[in-house]
């Protein structure tokens, strides 16, 4: 049988990047063993004041630096299985379901796995009012802030999506054990705790149990390791919150 090719994740900052915890995440839970490469874009946070084809060439540029970073299209994560690249959060966490199969990070039932999918895909293309007003900023708390008609539409759909599925699976995680579906949501739930969006108390129970899981455990070591991005930070203050709010007092 041949040899694991040797797996590097290159990721943004697993403190501020959902797209990047996924990833690690579903990695993680299957027991792959990967480095981790936190890549640190020189223009992260700096606001581009071009507009038109001067905009364009700048966001070409942009993309062209980072593909020499290491990204396929100019966007993180990338899993680089050997020499070649994996990216899109969600195409890593079906690699790795494929390439450790008993671990069961999707559903066994065909059409279970079809459900489990659809809401997985529904996250990479969907939300976007929430992904725009409530930014990840894990160890941050915002508690003035207020959703408007659109993105508490979003979050309703969400807490739909994990009641039915909680209902479906019986639980502990959204599809029984912990999943890739797990992880696509996850760092959702790291957005509500940031900007105090209350969860209906049916879903406390798995939002406790995710947040608990070993998995987790090991990524959130690694984000409080991880430094801060000042403007990042800068925004959660403009917000009335602290950026630090919830970051453990006995951390080292």
């Amino acid at each position: 049988m041949p040899s694991m090719p040797k797996l590097r994740l290159s990721v943004l900052s697993l403190r501020y990047s959902s797209w990047s915890i996924r990833p690690f995440l579903a990695l993680t839970a299957a027991g792959a063993e990967f480095e981790v490469e936190t890549v640190t874009l020189p223009e992260m946070g700096v606001a581009v004041e071009e507009s038109g084809d001067r905009l364009a060439q700048h966001l070409k540029a942009q993309r062209e630096k980072r593909q020499g970073l290491g990204s396929v299209i100019g966007l993180f994560p990338v899993l680089h299985v050997g020499d070649t690249p994996i990216h899109e959060s969600l195409a890593i966490c079906e690699w790795a379901a494929d390439t450790f199969p008993d671990v069961g990070l999707w559903p066994a039932d065909t059409l279970t796995r079809a459900r489990a999918r659809a809401v997985s895909s529904e996250m990479t293309s969907g939300f976007s009012h929430l992904r725009n007003k409530l930014s990840c900023q894990i160890f941050a708390r915002i508690p003035a802030f207020r959703p408007d008609v659109e993105t508490s539409l979003e979050i309703e759909r969400v807490f739909a999506i994990c009641r039915e599925s909680l209902e479906g699976s019986g639980g502990p995680f959204l599809f029984g054990p912990f999943g890739i579906v797990d992880c696509m949501y996850f760092p959702v739930l790291t957005r509500f705790r940031t900007h105090g969006i209350t969860l209906p108390a049916d879903l406390e129970v798995w939002a406790e149990k995710v947040e608990s899981y070993s998995a987790v455990n090991a990524w959130r070591a690694l984000a409080m390791k991880a430094p801060p991005i000042p403007v990042y930070d800068a925004m959660v203050r403009e917000m009335g919150g602290d950026p630090l709010a919830a970051f453990p007092s006995d951390a080292t």
